[in-house]
């Protein structure tokens, strides 16, 4: 199964599927109420799979690195998430009180049928998450999220941004 790192991913880029500014891992972070810390090791693999690009500075923070309808779902588990499998056999078939010592061919021969069935289920959700992009994230959220909601985030990450940035101070008169 796909960890807290794969959800927070996806929560995060959604957000920045929704935003055409910068947005800071430590802003995501607050928004979401999940560890700053964590999340900025994820976007560190995102980052390194191409997924996002980073901007530095007071302004700074991240953006998609291409189109979210160019981005697969798939694309972010895997890089959040190498290598997880949906099952781990552990060959247990061949421990059977019944075999005593020695286990018998016809029960070890081959792939372990368990194995085989959750390897090819693992196959259909992988195909299923790679044919699914950001865009599609986005829609079914817009679908269910209230318009004032969505209004309402984007004005929060405004402010936060807008919080950042030092206010310049006006010039003393001569006088």
């Amino acid at each position: 199964m796909y960890g807290a790192g794969a959800e927070y991913a996806l929560h995060s880029l959604l957000t920045l599927a929704t935003r055409s500014e910068p947005v800071s891992v430590r802003d995501l972070a607050t928004y979401q109420k999940i560890p700053d810390r964590f999340l900025a090791k994820v976007f560190t693999r995102l980052k390194k799979a191409k997924l996002v690009v980073g901007t530095e500075g007071i302004s700074g923070g991240f953006v998609l690195a291409r189109p979210a309808e160019n981005i697969r779902v798939m694309e972010v588990l895997a890089a959040v998430d190498p290598d997880r499998t949906l099952f781990a056999c552990a060959e247990i078939r061949s421990q059977c009180a019944l075999f005593e010592a020695t286990a018998p061919d016809w029960a070890t021969a081959g792939t372990c049928r368990i194995h085989a069935f959750m390897l090819d289920a693992e196959r259909v959700l992988q195909d299923y998450l790679a044919s699914k992009s950001l865009a599609d994230l986005v829609c079914e959220f817009e679908r269910k999220a209230p318009k004032k909601f969505i209004q309402e985030t984007g004005a929060w990450f405004q402010q936060r941004k807008v919080s950042r940035v030092p206010q310049t101070r006006p010039k003393a008169s001569s006088t």
